[in-house]
């Protein structure tokens, strides 16, 4: 039994998202019926992030356990025959029996751009939010640092059980100028779902002035009684990168983290910068 690991990116303009559900098309979905009907055996394909439908992935990662002896470099070429225009595979390599795609990560990457130009434009529709509004960046910088470390991002998450575990770690935030509006860079140890969204909708009206700076750090020590709504939508958001400690048998952080290659984030969500 081989444990194999792909680092994967995809358009999720046309997912319902990374995760299977029945009768809609997924990420997870459409790997899982290439990869069975190439390899002859039941294939269960875990991610290591759960996106939602509309949001991109540049370095999303998957495992998977097969009997299958097909030289792994034959299995990522004839993979990227069958996989359609909008799901590819960037590299494939075996890991170690224990290696988990979600549960051995120690931090998720995502950038969330806004095109702010004045009109919209046709190329960025899929890949950006258009926000034509002047957006102080220093002052979201400075938000997003008091949310920085560990804290409970309940107020920022949507469909969450009340009995789940809600308590994240951001390792590190950055607001840039791109040639025509705003990235948005958020790292943590694991994001709830809407968090990243959320995140960015509220950090938005700090931008504008509509809020203090204080406003995101007071949502999570003072979580209001009506939950907060003002979500950004998903088709500016990208998963960049995830990465792993290395491991015991020798794969170093690097490969598992972009197989070698080298990663500028620039492929999938240049369109819109």
């Amino acid at each position: 039994m081989r444990n194999v690991r792909l680092l994967v990116e995809y358009d999720g303009t046309l997912f319902h998202g990374f995760a299977r559900q029945h009768g809609m098309r997924t990420v997870q979905g459409v790997l899982e019926s290439c990869l069975q009907s190439l390899l002859d055996e039941p294939i269960q394909v875990v991610g290591a992030s759960r996106t939602d439908a509309g949001v991109h992935a540049r370095g999303q990662v998957v495992n998977f356990h097969t009997t299958r002896p097909v030289p792994l470099s034959a299995l990522h070429r004839a993979l990227n025959r069958r996989l359609p225009d909008d799901l590819k595979v960037r590299s494939a390599r075996a890991v170690a029996p224990d290696f988990h795609a979600r549960h051995s990560a120690y931090s998720r990457e995502y950038h969330y751009l806004l095109y702010q130009q004045e009109h919209p434009s046709v190329w960025r529709i899929r890949y950006a939010w258009h926000y034509p509004y002047p957006l102080d960046r220093e002052r979201m910088a400075e938000a997003l640092k008091q949310i920085e470390g560990v804290h409970d991002f309940r107020p920022f998450s949507v469909k969450t059980p009340p009995d789940a575990n809600t308590v994240r770690a951001l390792y590190r935030t950055a607001v840039e100028p791109t040639r025509d509006g705003t990235r948005i860079v958020l790292e943590g140890s694991a994001f709830l779902r809407g968090m990243v969204r959320l995140i960015v909708g509220a950090l938005t009206l700090v931008g504008r002035g509509e809020r203090p700076v204080s406003f995101l750090r007071e949502m999570i020590d003072n979580p209001p009684e009506r939950p907060f709504t003002q979500m950004a939508p998903p088709q500016g958001l990208y998963l960049i990168r995830v990465k792993y400690k290395p491991s015991p048998q020798g794969i170093e952080k690097h490969e598992l983290e972009n197989g070698g290659e080298t990663d500028d984030a620039t492929h999938l969500h240049s369109q819109a910068e």
